[in-house]
């Protein structure tokens, strides 16, 4: 059983993180009128897609915080 809560908020916490990238890479796609990051050695989309990232984590964190979204949906 605890491997299936752990794989299950571990989909969750993939799912949200991945959700809130792509969104910040619309953004950032939008505002800057640039093409969106591709996983590529190219460093200005290494820094893009770094920045995208840091910004999932980081509003996932405070999502968490505030009580919007839970930590782990399965206890």
């Amino acid at each position: 059983m605890a491997d299936e809560k752990q794989i299950v908020n571990t989909v969750y916490h993939s799912g949200v993180v991945t959700l809130l990238t792509v969104g910040y890479s619309e953004i950032g796609r939008k505002i800057f009128r640039r093409p969106a990051p591709k996983v590529d050695f190219n460093m200005s989309d290494v820094g893009m897609l770094s920045l995208d990232i840091l910004l999932a984590m980081t509003t996932r964190d405070m999502l968490v915080k505030q009580g919007i979204i839970p930590e782990n949906i399965m206890k």
